[in-house]
């Protein structure tokens, strides 16, 4: 669906983007970021808060600032736990959710803090879920992941074999974070063509 909403160019305002592939959130924020702002008014559209700047007046600020010679704004909240927030707070953030203006997309991103929704805590978590898209990036299954190395091997002219492919993935955990910086290292290594189990030991 996000796929989708970029390629039409027409996104949600409320996003929250959780999962164990930061490489595919990173990817994802980029392209959210990309289609949202202008580099020339960037620094006018674009607020992102975390645990050092944000508070609910702050992020009520952000979301209510009009474009400034743009068509959108776009505020990030990194790692906020919304659901252990104080309930005057909790309150607020509700209201704010539920009526987010035509021209703002808020996405909060979980990297190093879980996303663990409290649905006890209804007006909050139906604010969030009827509002916005919770998006996963879970760790891609091993077919997948096996034609994105190949893939990345190819873009640096070298090519690999399915077996090779399936042990990188096994020694470096899987995640595309940890094998997309494995891949540089070792074609930077290997002066050949095709890789050897030698290349990546």
């Amino acid at each position: 669906q996000l796929k989708q909403q970029l390629k039409a160019k027409e996104l949600g305002r409320l996003y929250v983007f959780h999962g164990e592939e930061t490489f595919l959130l990173t990817h994802y924020l980029g392209q959210v970021k990309k289609l949202l702002l202008d580099p020339v008014t960037e620094s006018f559209n674009f607020h992102r808060l975390n645990n050092e700047n944000f508070s609910i007046e702050v992020f009520a600020d952000a979301v209510e600032n009009l474009p400034m010679m743009a068509e959108f704004t776009f505020v990030q909240v990194d790692d906020i736990d919304l659901f252990k927030m104080n309930e005057a707070d909790r309150t607020k953030m509700t209201e704010i959710l539920s009526d987010i203006p035509d021209y703002c997309t808020v996405v909060f991103t979980y990297l190093t803090t879980p996303w663990k929704p409290d649905k006890r805590l209804k007006k909050l978590w139906e604010a969030v879920d009827g509002s916005g898209e919770i998006i996963e990036f879970a760790k891609q299954d091993q077919k997948d992941l096996i034609a994105w190395v190949t893939r990345h091997f190819a873009a640096h002219k070298k090519q690999i074999t399915s077996d090779l492919c399936a042990y990188l993935i096994d020694i470096t955990g899987g995640t595309m974070t940890a094998l997309s910086g494995e891949i540089d290292k070792i074609c930077a290594y290997s002066g050949a063509d095709h890789i050897k189990k030698t290349d990546i030991d």
